[in-house]
């Protein structure tokens, strides 16, 4: 497991400029969120299958995966807790719109791709 990775609810509490004192009551949440932006990346990356895949020599990921890890966890919280069925507009329970990898996202990450076939090493 790379040091740092799953980024946590802090870390997005901190991207989504919330107040301290709503990241401390929202923590859970927001660390189940943290995590699925994570899981989401991991997938597209291969690292689900291969949790080495894309580390760096001392541990960590490339920046990038942060940056697309909060990304896509503030629009998965926006959508969901900001969204228009929090404002009166579509139902609660609508899926969120743009679900699945941010184009923005994927673009970043496309340098890390996963596995081409199976076995494949690169």
């Amino acid at each position: 497991m790379a040091r740092d990775w799953p980024i946590s609810g802090a870390t997005l509490g901190k991207a989504l400029t919330l107040p301290a004192d709503k990241v401390a009551t929202e923590l859970d949440e927001l660390d189940l969120f943290a995590r699925t932006a994570c899981s989401i990346i991991d997938r597209a990356t291969g690292r689900h299958v291969d949790p080495a895949r894309h580390e760096l020599p001392d541990g960590s990921l490339p920046l990038e995966f942060t940056m697309s890890a909060r990304e896509q966890a503030k629009h998965m919280w926006n959508q969901t807790k900001s969204g228009a069925g929090v404002r009166g507009g579509e139902p609660a329970n609508a899926a969120p719109a743009g679900v699945g990898l941010l184009a923005k996202v994927s673009v970043w990450l496309a340098p890390y791709p996963p596995r081409i076939y199976y076995g494949s090493t690169t």
